[in-house]
């Protein structure tokens, strides 16, 4: 359960969060990930070339940087929800300037460090966003003006941010009429670069449409964040929010009795995440099939669970090309719609990629030779080695039956079985799934 609950609401648990947690009740771990910020790294940080890497250097910079802040993460819940929203809002460094990017990552990481940022509220955050330099250029937000009106964050704040497309029974959740209507409401929000340290989204009443607007059933002169009150208001968005929040953790969708429910404590706590994010960490479902574990790690988790369950980070550009082979890079999301999980993260490509990167760990590791290591001896030494990873008995027994029969009559031969079986035990079929 301990192994769960980290892979899920992280990237996997240290040798000490098993110590910590096993045998606790299950709410004690669940209220330390929500209740403790995120503080200063706890495990080795990345580096480049020996030295801390300087996210703002470049873009392969501030992909690594962000990897190796997943791995020494004290509190991994922080980074996994900084993902998370990086998904949801998704904007890419193909058309985004690498200093909004990294601001808009600090604007994320606030709302999901919830031990520093308790009060944190999807509806804040939709108002930062919506005013953000970063997505003011993805979306073309800066180019919506009086007069000239673009429709594309109108849309999209619909459609993938806030309500989705229709609702439970297929009927629309809103009209291209809505879309018109909202962009005009949005319309006015520039970037102003004359701080270069610092950009910042800014109105100008100039280029605001200053006349009445109707959408969604409401009409009157709206400025943008009355537009995001008027969208969160729509009963579809709590349900939409919540599930997306759900999958993100959990196998299969809630029951209709689950979901009124967490829909009911989103609402009734005025939109604040940490009470959901918590019923969803607690829910019975999380701990399904622990016997035989059923969701699909993404590349990021994989990668820095990778890193973290082996006690190591990042010491070169190795993992932005795997991560970009197994088609999940921070910060370029293949459109405004982020990534797809599940089975799309096993390509044939994507998967050799997946046993490449295990097989650069082994690198990493070096394991010694032990002369006289029995194949169980060797067994136990690789798994220990790998951070004791889940493995079904079906894995066990054949990296057992391997290990037997592998030759290990000198150095060069045992070192070699060695390998192998940590290799088996790091990107093996059982380490893909969570």
């Amino acid at each position: 359960m301990v192994d769960r609950l980290f892979w899920r609401a992280g990237f996997g648990p240290s040798q000490a969060d098993r110590a910590a947690w096993t045998g606790k009740r299950a709410s004690e771990p669940v209220d330390w990930l929500l209740n403790t910020p995120q503080g200063a790294p706890a495990g080795p940080q990345a580096t480049l070339s020996g030295q801390p890497i300087d996210r703002l250097a470049g873009v392969t910079e501030a992909v690594l940087e962000w990897v190796g802040r997943m791995v020494s993460s004290r509190n991994p819940l922080v980074e996994r929800l900084t993902f998370f929203w990086h998904r949801h809002w998704a904007c890419s460094l193909d058309s985004v300037d690498l200093l909004f990017m990294v601001r808009q990552n600090d604007l994320f990481r606030r709302y999901a460090d919830l031990g520093s940022n308790p009060n944190a509220d999807f509806r804040s955050l939709a108002y930062e966003v919506s005013e953000d330099p970063a997505m003011l250029r993805y979306l073309n937000g800066e180019l919506n003006r009086r007069g000239r009106p673009n429709e594309n964050y109108a849309r999209e704040l619909m459609e993938l941010f806030c309500l989705g497309v229709t609702d439970a029974a297929g009927n629309p959740n809103y009209t291209e009429t809505d879309v018109r209507e909202l962009a005009r409401a949005l319309s006015g929000w520039t970037i102003d670069t004359t701080d270069p340290n610092n950009p910042r989204g800014v109105f100008s009443a100039s280029r605001f449409d200053n006349f009445s607007k109707t959408f969604l059933g409401r009409t009157g002169n709206f400025g943008s964040r009355q537009a995001v009150d008027i969208v969160l208001a729509r009963p579809q968005h709590a349900s939409y929010l919540v599930s997306k929040l759900w999958s993100e953790f959990i196998v299969g969708p809630p029951d209709a009795t689950t979901l009124a429910d967490l829909v009911a404590t989103y609402t009734g706590n005025a939109l604040q995440l940490k009470p959901l994010l918590r019923k969803i960490l607690m829910h019975p479902q999380l701990f399904d099939s622990l016997s035989e574990p059923n969701l699909i790690k993404p590349p990021i988790v994989y990668v820095a669970g990778g890193f973290r369950q082996v006690g190591l980070n990042l010491v070169n550009t190795g993992p932005y090309s795997r991560l970009a082979e197994m088609a999940q890079v921070p910060f370029f999301p293949p459109n405004v719609s982020g990534w797809e999980y599940g089975s799309a993260f096993l390509t044939t490509n994507a998967v050799l990629n997946r046993w490449g990167f295990g097989s650069d760990l082994v690198g990493r590791l070096n394991p010694p030779d032990v002369p006289g290591e029995t194949p169980q001896a060797a067994f136990d030494r690789a798994y220990a080695t790998a951070g004791r990873p889940w493995l079904s008995a079906a894995t066990r027994a054949a990296m057992l039956d391997y290990a037997t029969r592998a030759p290990a009559g000198n150095s060069s031969a045992r070192q070699a079985r060695q390998r192998v079986l940590l290799a088996m035990a790091l990107a093996g079929p059982d380490t893909h799934v969570m």
